[in-house]
């Protein structure tokens, strides 16, 4: 799964970008094709906001995370992100 990260204001960081890829690796199981991943980072006032953007079998779905540890961020959007797609996986599990 090939990811796509912008950060702005805020230092790049291997150590999240490997951290990000790893924790959302469950996205996989609901989905069967993942055709973009993007995330972005921005420091505004010492508070890390990330935004994370998923197109996949022709859905697109969205979350947003803000706190001050990026490593926080990315669990909360990484929950946020799996409660979605699991929703949409069930739903049309259903018919």
């Amino acid at each position: 799964m090939k990811i796509v990260f912008t950060w702005k204001n805020i230092d790049r960081s291997a150590a999240a970008e490997d951290y990000a890829s790893k924790k959302l690796e469950r996205i996989s199981k609901y989905v069967q094709k993942v055709v973009s991943l993007e995330i972005s980072f921005e420091q505004i006032h010492g508070a890390v906001n990330a935004n994370l953007n998923l197109a996949a079998d022709g859905n697109k779905f969205n979350a947003h995370n803000e706190d001050k540890d990026i490593y926080v961020c990315l669990d909360g959007l990484e929950d946020k992100i799996v409660k979605q797609v699991s929703k949409h996986h069930d739903k049309k599990a259903a018919h």
